[in-house]
């Protein structure tokens, strides 16, 4: 497999995650608690095959060097900072959550864990598109 098949792969996993998210999200809005648990374990399920992915192109081909300059390089640097600080602490986060949910089901620090955890979720999932966009697609 090479390493742009890899990389889509990957990208393409962490949107399906962040996609799932919100929709999971949507769905215990309205009080539907089956699917809210179907989609955001799916969206966990797609985050672990993003880092599989990942860290196999990673380790295969290492890592892709941003060729922007000036204002582009900060703006991509801006972006990748929080966004490796956050995708570290979202992992922790979300395994905390699925075992508040399915272990003690503790549904009040579920919610409140949640509120900082979705959030979190979604900026690294947004992000990591941006970053993709800015590695991959742009041209400098």
């Amino acid at each position: 497999m090479s390493q742009q098949h890899l990389t889509l792969i990957s990208t393409s996993c962490i949107v399906v995650s962040g996609i799932c998210l919100l929709l999971g999200w949507w769905q215990i809005r309205r009080q539907r608690m089956e699917a809210h648990r179907a989609f955001m374990l799916a969206a966990t399920a797609f985050a672990s095959l993003f880092l599989i992915a990942y860290v196999t192109r990673w380790s295969l081909f290492g890592s892709k060097s941003f060729e922007g300059i000036g204002g582009w390089k900060t703006f991509y640097l801006a972006n990748l900072a929080p966004h490796i600080l956050l995708a570290m602490t979202v992992g922790p986060l979300a395994l905390y959550q699925i075992y508040l949910a399915l272990g003690p089901k503790d549904f009040a620090r579920h919610r409140k864990f949640g509120r900082i955890t979705v959030p979190i979720w979604l900026y690294v999932s947004a992000s990591g598109w941006l970053i993709y966009f800015l590695l991959y697609v742009m041209e400098f």
